[in-house]
């Protein structure tokens, strides 16, 4: 009976895990025999990124912590904006370091980004239409020296193509830059218990070997754009609604 009784637990347990809607992450790394705060993602219902706080260190010059701090604003599900400002924590202010407009097209499903710099000048343009297996963006970019006014003769093109396969697994990206020949490829091989990830085109071409976990597990099923770390150096404080 007893034995029943903690079967029933675990897996009410579970039930609950994976029902629930998530509402933050909080992601805290082992350094040494502590665990510090790393970086707090926090969603709406629906699972979408809304706001997104990447702990910085202490800056002995200016006497405060700096953290970098990422809000988006969201209407009908789509993306409208994107503010990205640096906290000075010991001053109580965030200063604003970039921000970008969206503009979606429902004919042409194409969703346009616009990114400014602090002082409004454009650093890219960026549109981007996905269907159920292949999402595919251009970019026309100033990131260097930034525009008033878009000038795309002059701007670096980046084309991106991504492939997925039927359970929406990125399996291939292909990435395009109007200033170099070839383009770099990424492969994206699943198993059961892990998953490849390798470069071509790159300087260093690399194959790396990820193990999954319970919690990637989680973030995948509930469609959260999330990469959890290897528990080794991280941990994690999962909130729910």
């Amino acid at each position: 009976m007893l034995k029943n009784l903690i079967y029933i637990t675990i897996f009410f347990t579970s039930f609950l895990s994976f029902s629930q809607n998530i509402k933050s992450i909080a992601e805290f790394k082992k350094v040494g025999d502590s665990l510090i705060k790393n970086r707090l993602s926090e969603f709406d219902q629906s699972g979408n990124l809304v706001r997104e706080v990447n702990y910085g260190r202490f800056d002995s010059r200016l006497k405060t912590y700096r953290n970098k701090i990422t809000t988006f604003e969201l209407k009908n599900g789509q993306r409208v904006s994107e503010y990205f400002c640096e906290d000075f924590v010991a001053k109580d202010t965030c200063v604003l370091r970039s921000f970008s407009t969206f503009e979606f097209d429902k004919k042409n499903g194409i969703e346009k980004q616009t990114k400014f710099e602090s002082d409004s000048l454009i650093r890219f343009i960026r549109e981007t239409k996905k269907s159920k297996r292949i999402k595919s963006s251009k970019t026309y970019s100033w990131e260097f020296i930034p525009v008033e006014k878009p000038d795309f003769e002059k701007a670096l093109v980046l084309i991106d193509t991504i492939f997925y396969d039927k359970k929406q697994r990125k399996i291939k990206r292909v990435s395009y830059n109007s200033r170099k020949k070839k383009p770099v490829v990424e492969l994206y091989k699943y198993s059961d218990k892990n998953y490849t990830y390798q470069t071509i085109g790159t300087f260093r071409d690399t194959t790396l070997t990820f193990q999954y976990n319970k919690l990637q597990k989680l973030a995948d099923k509930k469609s959260l754009n999330y990469i959890f770390q290897n528990s080794e150096n991280f941990k994690y404080e999962i909130e729910y609604y």
